[in-house]
């Protein structure tokens, strides 16, 4: 865990967060924390401007001592970087001819850190680590002991959010600069509910690298426990372009933008929109038809004899643009549109080149994480099957520029991206007339509007979010 906490601020945003929270004069006797100091790239220029304000104002060297270790604070767990953050500290004093302190640096896990002090300030550049990232352990801790991450898949640096906030002081501010995805992923919205009060300032970084080797999209958060305006201010910091937004109107997710999109009708009133099919080990299941040949009534596959009563048409995203010739081994059958499903014996049986063209993954297989009910041999996930036997729309989860829309024949099994499919009671709209939606320029700006920035400008949607647009 400690190698994804040690991504460090650039020099650049180091400034744009202080100047954010207003840390530039009056700053002897105002606590400020960074709780993620790493190596101190953004405390030591916390060190130099109070160290500046207060020269300018006259304090002597021993005022100045005194409100460095009363003023400043900062933790990292890391003890080798804590240590580095100790030294390059200790080289501004050394510069600026000010005799050592006694540091008010913590070398600990600030989730755990029981400091009651307030601060004036809070700034950093928490830990980005995902759900899945986190030890189990650290998972139960952080669920127990802090609100916005109770429920879902949560981000670690949502409870570092929590715990600042916290931290701040009656007339308290803080800046962190944070993945944009926490104002729209789903299991943001508790997080989002807990800041709403403070909301003061985003900058967001939306077509921008921060970090030269993540592909996560920032931005700086500011809150402020003395807010005044009960507007967001939100300032795209590529674009130039900046609103006011009531922070009433912030709704499950956060859109910066005043404008609306009209619409009645929802689009998940009339179409369902699903995930397709999770294998779990495609490599088993998708087949090149670049590297197969036809022989009869079987595919000739890697030495193996693949019949075709058990190989369906595929399709995904990528395939569909790069004209990429695939079929896809279907463990499965359709009987009156309702799926059957076989067992080993059978599938063995009818189809024994398959079994044994599958059975070479067989070790891979078995360490899917797979439901519960699936055989070695079938799909890590069934719960799309039961559906996918009809005409379909494929849309990609990923939208750059254009929305590309595919309508797939009931023979195709995709396996990535999402299908559309008509509801049963929907005898208003077609597949065409949902394809015709989905490639207006009102949808794409709505994606615009919800989409989650990922790298370029492409962004990330998911099916709730095609579900909740309205024409």
């Amino acid at each position: 865990m400690n190698e994804k906490c040690q991504v460090f601020t650039p020099n650049n945003y180091v400034e744009e967060l202080l100047d954010s929270v207003g840390y530039k004069k009056g700053l002897y006797g105002k606590r400020i924390l960074e709780n993620s100091c790493g190596d101190g790239n953004i405390l030591t220029v916390v060190v130099q401007r109070y160290i500046d304000d207060c020269k300018n104002n006259d304090f002597s060297d021993i005022q100045i001592r005194e409100g460095l270790e009363r003023d400043i604070y900062g933790v990292e767990i890391d003890a080798i970087q804590y240590k580095r953050c100790i030294k390059n500290l200790n080289e501004i004093l050394k510069r600026n001819r000010i005799g050592n302190i006694r540091w008010n640096i913590i070398n600990g896990d600030y989730l755990r850190w029981a400091e009651t002090t307030q601060f004036q300030y809070v700034v950093g550049n928490p830990p980005y680590i995902t759900y899945q990232e986190l030890e189990k352990e650290e998972q139960s801790y952080v669920r127990a002991n802090f609100n916005t991450c109770k429920k879902g898949k949560f981000d670690y640096c949502y409870a570092f959010i929590e715990k600042s906030i916290k931290c701040l002081d009656r007339d308290g501010r803080m800046a962190y600069l944070i993945p944009s995805s926490i104002y729209k992923t789903v299991f943001g919205e508790l997080l989002r509910n807990y800041m709403k009060p403070y909301l003061q300032e985003i900058r967001d970084y939306t077509q921008e690298k921060v970090f030269d080797n993540a592909l996560v999209k920032s931005s700086i958060l500011i809150l402020s426990k003395a807010r005044k305006s009960d507007c967001l201010h939100y300032f795209d910091m590529t674009t130039h372009q900046e609103v006011d937004i009531p922070i009433s109107s912030l709704a499950e997710k956060w859109f910066f933008s005043n404008d609306t999109i009209p619409g009645e009708r929802r689009f998940g009133d009339y179409f369902q929109v699903s995930h397709v099919v999770a294998t779990l080990l495609n490599e088993a299941y998708v087949l090149d038809m670049e590297k197969c040949t036809e022989d009869g009534d079987v595919y000739q596959c890697d030495g193996y004899r693949i019949e075709k009563a058990v190989v369906r048409e595929t399709a995904t995203p990528r395939s569909k643009r790069y004209r990429k010739k695939e079929k896809i081994i279907f463990p499965y059958m359709y009987e009156n549109d309702k799926l059957v499903r076989y067992s080993e014996e059978q599938f063995f049986k009818q189809f024994p080149g398959t079994y044994g063209y599958l059975n070479q993954f067989r070790s891979k297989l078995d360490k899917r994480e797979s439901d519960k009910s699936s055989l070695w041999f079938e799909y890590g996930r069934s719960q799309a099957l039961a559906g996918l036997n009809r005409r379909k729309i494929l849309v990609s989860t990923v939208i750059t520029e254009k929305v590309p829309v595919y309508i797939l024949g009931k023979e195709y099994i995709p396996y990535a991206g999402m299908y559309i499919v008509p509801k049963k009671d929907n005898k208003t709209y077609k597949l065409e007339d949902a394809r015709a939606i989905l490639k207006s320029d009102e949808f794409m700006q709505y994606v615009k509007r919800v989409g989650i920035h990922i790298s370029g400008t492409s962004l990330r949607i998911t099916s709730k979010d095609i579900e909740n647009f309205k024409f």
